[in-house]
């Protein structure tokens, strides 16, 4: 005999099968862990929490460690990726200009050159979208990070709003 317990969450009854049949179905497995959601957020300031400098692997990804090497040359692969998200004839020129102050805020103080309608730098969105989630396995972002998408882009849960928080450079 089939026993099947039914659960009321939220508008969505869910039943769950409690003693089956040989044959019967598996019960769904848990729910993923999501940073920030379903599990605790490692990284609760985005990008200057994973853009650090990592000392036992003897690299540095921190912005200021980035922006100085970009500063004489930007890497062929990484400017490829930013001049696909040019607006169409813009060019760009395969070095980074001087920041000032903008890592004081990353990345709010980033998006004044890279706006939406910038026509002289990539537009941030996608931008961060092609370097992050593009490259495979040679990626760290999806590798070390597995591309979850909330170390970046955070929910609150009250309004259901998405946000991308701004911190200081550590």
């Amino acid at each position: 005999m089939r026993r099947i317990a039914v659960f009321w969450l939220g508008l969505v009854c869910t039943a769950v099968l409690v003693q089956g049949t040989p044959g019967a179905p598996s019960p769904p497995p848990p729910a993923r862990k999501i940073p920030g959601i379903t599990a605790t957020d490692a990284y609760p300031h985005g990008c200057v929490d994973c853009h650090i400098n990592y000392v036992d692997e003897q690299r540095d990804t921190r912005f200021k460690t980035l922006l100085a090497s970009w500063s004489e040359r930007a890497d062929p692969a990484l400017l490829a990726k930013a001049q696909a998200t040019m607006p169409t004839g813009a060019a760009l020129k395969g070095k980074h200009p001087a920041v000032g102050t903008a890592l004081q805020s990353v990345p709010a103080k980033c998006l004044p050159c890279h706006s939406k309608t910038s026509k002289t730098a990539p537009p941030f969105a996608p931008l961060m979208h092609a370097i992050h989630l593009g490259g495979g396995a040679d990626n760290p972002f999806l590798t070390v990070f597995q591309g979850e998408c909330t170390h970046c882009h955070k929910l609150n849960a009250k309004t259901g709003l998405w946000s991308v928080p701004s911190a200081a450079e550590k």
